[in-house]
């Protein structure tokens, strides 16, 4: 008897201190051994000792219920960090990332005054454009491989234990845009008309015009990257509605700031713009259908 109730005990215990764990780390496969043992605790331990008891089968069976429902609520739950742990964290990786982006882009805006040839100012504008716009979000994971290890984990969406099909099971607006949609308007559309703005603006001989509308425009890059990294990295929805609005703040400031300096450098990110404005649309109607 004394054995029997140690080994019920622990059938009820194990499946809690399971899910906790899963809670704490976001480790699936613990959960998945924890799951198999409430199954072997529910058919060996319990029945084929020679006391099959009734109430300790439901009890068996209310854990197995509540771990499974455990597993629902924390459902692509890397998101584990308070909400200030990881805005500071993000937003340091950001910090970062807008300085490196914006020495490179100031480099070659002042190159406009440093060198009596033309041609070779344009190349080199042209090929420090092409590293920030199209190699923004290298940038992040260089800065993020150099953090801490704990810094790392939250910032790396390769390394974050999650669903792989967390997004496809979301619940999404009647709207949502096609899957196919999204690499044309980024790599065809934004990140192109982004490259021309962005050389327009180098190109301007007034210096003390355009290097704060290139800091706030490589902000804007940060925070897009930053983004990735909450939402579908970490998959925390409602995070991820806080940095795109963010982004979507400080995209709309640099077309302005652009468009003040350089009309038609403002108007070539207008497109970007747009797209960024489908996208939190679509973040915050995926948090709004998913809370409810």
């Amino acid at each position: 008897m004394k054995h029997l109730r140690v080994l019920a005990a622990c059938a009820c215990i194990l499946p809690r201190g399971c899910a906790f764990y899963y809670r704490a780390h976001g480790n699936r496969k613990i959960l998945h051994s924890s799951s198999s043992l409430v199954h072997r605790g529910r058919g060996t331990s319990l029945t084929s000792l020679g006391r099959p008891s009734l109430a300790n089968e439901e009890h068996v069976t209310s854990n197995h219920l509540s771990l499974e429902s455990n597993l629902i609520a924390v459902r692509g739950g890397a998101c584990s960090d308070s909400t200030p742990a990881l805005f500071g964290k993000v937003a340091a990786s950001a910090a970062v990332e807008t300085f490196i982006m914006y020495q490179l882009l100031a480099f070659g805006a002042a190159a406009n005054t440093l060198t009596s040839m033309p041609s070779g100012t344009r190349i080199l504008q042209a090929v420090l454009a092409l590293f920030v716009v199209f190699g923004s979000s290298y940038f992040g994971q260089l800065i993020d491989s150099g953090m801490s290890a704990a810094t790392r984990q939250v910032l790396a969406p390769n390394e974050i234990p999650g669903d792989a099909d967390w997004y496809l099971n979301l619940q999404k607006p009647f709207w949502n845009p096609p899957g196919w949609l999204f690499p044309i308007m980024w790599l065809v559309v934004s990140k192109p008309t982004q490259f021309v703005a962005v050389t327009k603006l180098m190109a301007n001989n007034n210096k003390t015009d355009i290097m704060i509308p290139l800091l706030v425009y490589c902000a804007h890059l940060s925070l897009g990257d930053a983004w990735n990294k909450v939402f579908f990295g970490l998959q925390c929805i409602g995070r991820g509605v806080t940095v795109i609005s963010a982004f979507w703040g400080v995209l709309l400031l640099s077309a302005l700031l652009f468009y003040k300096v350089d009309p038609s450098a403002g108007i070539f990110l207008v497109p970007t713009f747009l797209w960024v404005s489908v996208a939190a649309a679509l973040n915050w109607s995926i948090f709004i259908l998913n809370a409810m």
